[in-house]
């Protein structure tokens, strides 16, 4: 009985640390592809994507976020001269999906612990954006997959979250439509809340930019250390 109860708050003593790890940092999924050796320092227009969000406030505001990571690498404002380059941009959450959780009897043994995503597919196509360069559709991505792991048996709750997906696709392309750069970043969070998550996001597609090409890579950033650096 001593080494059940002993097993059994070194099992909740590890989901908390886990819970503690994911709640302090944000993690992103990043796609990169593009054909830059490095940022040039060009005249950059900063634009969404499709042009019924040119008016709206929420992406103006998503507009100055990318600008100003645009800014740290050289680029420049266009002012009152002809772009060079043109960055669109496109921020999407979606509707939810739920994830199954084994969870444990704090009074059980060993168990082992499976989670599981429901299987769904997102495609979003284009062809305006900014100025009103024509182009083809962008991307298709979708579902993921289940996981295991150990934790405790004996009677148990299956417990459904829901979580959201945000991402935020950035395009450079040249004023003739040639494009040279295209990337993604995506999270998974709990709250549908895009105005909070597109910050991380922005920051996450920038560590580093533009990224080596073709690679999807995993980024961490301290939630903490982001706050503090933005308050300065």
């Amino acid at each position: 009985m001593i080494m059940k109860t002993f097993l059994n708050k070194v099992v909740l003593a590890v989901g908390l640390l886990a819970l503690t790890a994911c709640a302090s940092t944000f993690r992103s999924e990043v796609s990169t592809f593009h054909e830059l050796t490095s940022p040039g320092g060009e005249r950059v227009l900063v634009t969404p994507i499709f042009q019924e969000n040119e008016d709206s406030l929420e992406f103006k505001q998503y507009a100055n976020i990318v600008a100003g990571h645009l800014a740290q690498y050289g680029y420049k404002s266009t002012g009152d001269s002809e772009p060079e380059l043109i960055a669109g941009f496109d921020v999407t959450i979606d509707d939810g999906r739920e994830k199954i959780f084994v969870r444990p009897d704090p009074f059980g043994g060993f168990y082992w612990q499976r989670s599981f995503w429901g299987h769904g597919r997102f495609h979003r196509g284009f062809n305006h954006f900014g100025g009103g360069f024509g182009y083809g559709q962008f991307g298709a991505f979708g579902g993921f997959g289940h996981r295991n792991g150990f934790g405790a048996f004996g009677s148990h709750d299956l417990v459904a979250r829901t979580y959201y997906t945000a991402t935020l696709k950035l395009e450079l392309r040249k004023p003739d439509g040639t494009i040279v750069f295209e990337g993604r970043a995506e999270t998974q969070t709990r709250r549908k809340d895009l105005p909070k998550a597109l910050p991380f996001l922005a920051a996450a597609l920038f560590k580093s930019f533009p990224g080596e090409n073709g690679i999807t890579r995993r980024v961490v950033i301290d939630r903490e250390a982001f706050a503090a650096k933005a308050a300065e």
